[in-house]
């Protein structure tokens, strides 16, 4: 009796840890979080050669001024060489390049197309013009990559960090790098090399489509709009007040034209379908439509950072063809009250107002999913003290490549070309992580003390008028 005794004790102290086991893997995925994966001595070689311990990209534009600020579309080959020795040593403009390519190279983004410091697209080619795919600093082979180069972002680290822990909680984000750029051999800053929103086996693994194909695997994205007609998706929602006057769906993929015609009014009766359903009487139906974990975890990231432009701009939405509607992370640069001319408080909530949601938090079961994954993550990624942790270790990652940056970047703490407004401006680098570190415990705490709160945008006094 006393050996059973035992060995039920055991077998429950067993079952017991490889709960809290599971409950505190922060790498289940396999995400490849660069600064914990580093194994080299963060140190700059006391030397007259540029090096660091980062990987170096360099851009040869042949003299021509890389084209983008205008959005008209225009682009220039470029030399693209990245520097990423794997011995256990710096990186130097002087060695084998790890990768060597040509590139059609563009400016990137919206607003950030006015800030001095670019981001840029890069689609790496052959000789004949064919896409060239190429696994860049241990990411997964592709033709398509962003450099984008943190300016307003003042800690750096946005985009990585949240990249990277949304890519543990929602199974996929875009991969991210932090590296050096010279562009025409000046020195540029510190940039972040990361996946382009597209298809592949480790980017938005959805099946591909072919040229004949009138239905298909699809991902569209809600910004400002694109000119050309092939890809703007006219969708139900575009007929109600829910999209304003400066969003538009468009078509990302698969590329659309006056051929395929009947495939793009596929990808629109097949998003007007879900949100027939979503605004109608029956509007419970939505589940039949959309990845319901995606869209609950897509919420708590950008509630949780107050990322107010996810659902308004650079919104990525995409469906296999055999799936359902899943969401898909984009730019934080903005995020943890980080905008230019608007001050967020932490004690609100607004994402219940953006498009599918005001429907889709008037029903108490998806309101009880949102309120229930908070607090499982707020014991994992969103723990506080993972996230403080985070950040420093991130930053201690970075060491004195963060000083070579503020060398060219530096005068943007100064108040007259500080972007944002009044009291916010920050002054030092210092300031600036204290500032999102602030913020991050700030909002945890309200979020914590108000999350069943959500609760009253499905109650049924709120809804009657809803409910059939």
């Amino acid at each position: 009796m006393k050996n059973k005794i035992i060995c039920i004790l055991v077998c429950v102290i067993l079952m017991f840890t490889t709960v809290v086991a599971n409950s505190v893997n922060i790498n289940e995925k396999n995400r490849i979080h660069q600064h914990l994966a580093n194994t080299k001595e963060i140190k700059t070689d006391n030397v007259d050669e540029f090096n660091t311990h980062l990987p170096i990209v360099t851009i040869d534009t042949k003299g021509l001024k890389i084209p983008g600020e205008s959005r008209d579309g225009s682009t220039i080959k470029t030399d693209v060489k990245i520097f990423d020795t794997q011995e256990q040593r710096n990186n130097y403009l002087s060695d084998t390049p790890a990768l060597e390519t040509i590139a059609v190279t563009r400016i990137r983004g919206a607003s950030s197309r006015l800030f001095d410091k670019k981001n840029y697209l890069l689609k790496f080619i052959n000789e004949d013009e064919t896409k060239n795919k190429k696994s860049v600093m241990g990411m997964g082979e592709h033709d398509e990559w962003v450099l984008h180069g943190p300016f307003l972002d003042k800690t750096l680290i946005r985009n990585y960090m949240w990249y990277n822990i949304g890519a543990e909680i929602m199974g996929y984000a875009p991969n991210t790098r932090f590296c050096e750029l010279f562009i025409n051999n000046e020195y540029k800053g510190l940039y972040v090399m990361m996946d382009s929103i597209s298809v592949g086996e480790e980017r938005i693994d959805i099946s591909l489509a072919e040229d004949d194909d009138v239905v298909s695997s699809y991902i569209v994205r809600l910004d400002r709009g694109s000119t050309n007609p092939y890809r703007q998706v006219d969708n139900f929602t575009k007929y109600t007040l829910f999209i304003g006057e400066r969003q538009a769906m468009d078509i990302i993929y698969p590329k659309v034209n006056e051929n395929s015609l009947q495939l793009k009014e596929y990808i629109e009766k097949d998003i007007s379908k879900f949100e027939k359903a979503l605004y109608s009487f029956d509007y419970r139906e939505y589940e039949k439509y959309i990845n319901v974990d995606s869209f609950v975890d897509y919420f708590i990231i950008n509630e949780f950072t107050q990322n107010y432009d996810a659902m308004n701009l650079s919104t990525y939405i995409y469906k296999d063809v055999r799936g359902k509607l899943s969401l898909c992370m984009w730019d934080f640069n903005s995020a943890c009250d980080n905008y230019r001319n608007d001050t967020l408080t932490n004690f609100d909530f607004d994402f219940q107002n953006n498009l599918w949601y005001y429907m889709l938090l008037k029903d108490e079961e998806f309101v009880d999913k949102i309120v229930n994954r908070y607090k499982e993550l707020r014991r994992t990624y969103l723990n506080e003290e993972y996230l403080m942790n985070y950040i420093d270790s991130t930053i201690e990652y970075l060491g004195d490549a963060k000083d070579r940056n503020f060398e060219i970047w530096g005068y943007s703490f100064l108040p007259e070309y500080d972007m944002l407004e009044g009291e916010r401006k920050i002054g030092s680098y210092e300031e600036a992580v204290n500032q999102m570190k602030d913020f991050i415990r700030n909002r945890g705490k309200w979020l914590d003390e108000h999350i069943e709160d959500l609760h009253q945008f499905s109650h049924s006094s709120t809804n009657k008028k809803y409910i059939h």
